[in-house]
């Protein structure tokens, strides 16, 4: 385990808060699952966490996530979440884990080293890099993780290319909020209050 002084320095220097409109896309099954069950996580794939949802300040994943079934998923109201800032190094980190393939790099390695030594980062048996185990950040007790040219992004107003994910992923504890923060409800382009979950799940049946 990396030095327990780390977990007081990200919580200085790379946590924040936001309080924003965020969108998730699913097809109809992923919907219906989420209205009736309630939102549970998935293993991220890039980031070492058991637990993940991925959400966006973007509100074209509705259509681009939905499979082909129009403009359907979610719209949160969230607010005063925190959420961890991943910079280079620590995108690095927490990247090395998992078998997705995701190709982080470091571009100042004299920083990353010195970073390393100083918070005794612990390096892998098979891989031989330096890594942060899996559950680190939720382990922090934020309630997302977010790149930090998104973050860029969101401080500055966050315009968006039409294609433009920006990728806001809900870990541990944190996922679990997203159930309160349920603002808007898509099913096809026909939108529905957090009220009207059932009339949603009737449209849903009609299309599946």
């Amino acid at each position: 385990m990396p030095s327990p002084a780390l977990k007081d320095w990200l919580l200085s220097n790379r946590v924040g808060s936001i309080s924003e409109w965020l969108y998730h896309g699913t097809p109809y099954d992923g919907l219906k699952s989420m209205l009736t069950e309630g939102i549970w996580g998935t293993e991220h794939g890039e980031v070492a966490e058991y637990d993940a949802f991925s959400t966006s300040l973007n509100s074209e994943v509705i259509a681009m996530f939905s499979e082909g079934d129009g403009e359907t998923g979610i719209q949160f109201k969230v607010k005063d979440a925190k959420v961890v800032v991943l910079d280079e190094i620590l995108t690095y980190l927490v990247t090395q884990l998992p078998g997705s393939g995701m190709s982080a790099e470091i571009e100042d390695e004299e920083a990353f080293a010195k970073f390393c030594e100083t918070f005794k980062i612990p390096t892998g048996n098979w891989k031989h890099t330096p890594y942060l185990p899996y559950g680190y950040l939720s382990s922090l007790g934020v309630d997302a993780f977010v790149y930090d040219y998104t973050w860029k992004r969101l401080q500055s107003g966050h315009t968006m290319r039409i294609r433009d994910e920006h990728e806001i992923c809900f870990i541990g504890n944190g996922i679990q909020k997203l159930n309160g923060w349920i603002e808007t409800i898509y099913v096809d382009g026909d939108e529905f209050g957090p009220e009207e979950k059932e009339m949603a799940l009737r449209a849903i049946a009609e299309k599946i």
